[in-house]
């Protein structure tokens, strides 16, 4: 997992190749105005995906990760809470491959994603999404970078 600035992000494009895409995309991007849905990047599988909605109780969200692909979390404005923990320390239920989605059970400590921040998980990256940072919910506009293994 790596939690940073997206100023930052452009340090990180030599760990994948698809991240000097997703820097490419963001610079030459106005995120703020993509509409709700998916948005092809590159011609190689990777997309983004742009989604609003309130945040949620913890209670009402699930740990998961994926193994298809690197998400990189964005929130274009609102806050939320994201658990993270180490795939391994948790429990996992039936992989999902054609939504290349694994809900798993286990502890979670959590970042805060604000505008301006990203959250990068890997494979191995266990993380819930959607969380609530208060006691009230939040409206959210959030891009994910869908990047392939």
């Amino acid at each position: 997992m790596i939690f940073d600035s997206l100023d930052n992000f452009g340090s990180y494009t030599g760990l994948h190749p698809g991240f000097a895409d997703v820097h490419s995309y963001i610079s030459k991007t106005d995120l703020t105005s993509l509409t709700i849905g998916r948005h092809p990047v590159n011609g190689h599988g990777l997309y983004a995906s742009v989604n609003e909605y309130d945040t949620k109780p913890v209670e009402d969200c699930f740990i998961e990760c994926h193994r298809k692909y690197i998400d990189v979390q964005i929130v274009l404005w609102g806050e939320e809470s994201i658990g993270v923990s180490c795939k391994m320390l948790c429990d996992a239920q039936p992989y999902d491959q054609e939504k290349d989605l694994q809900k798993l059970t286990g502890k979670v400590d959590f970042i805060t994603l604000l505008p301006g921040l990203f959250a990068l998980f890997f494979p191995h990256d266990a993380h819930e999404p959607g969380v609530r940072s208060g006691v009230q919910a939040v409206a959210v506009k959030k891009i994910v970078f869908k990047v392939p293994v």
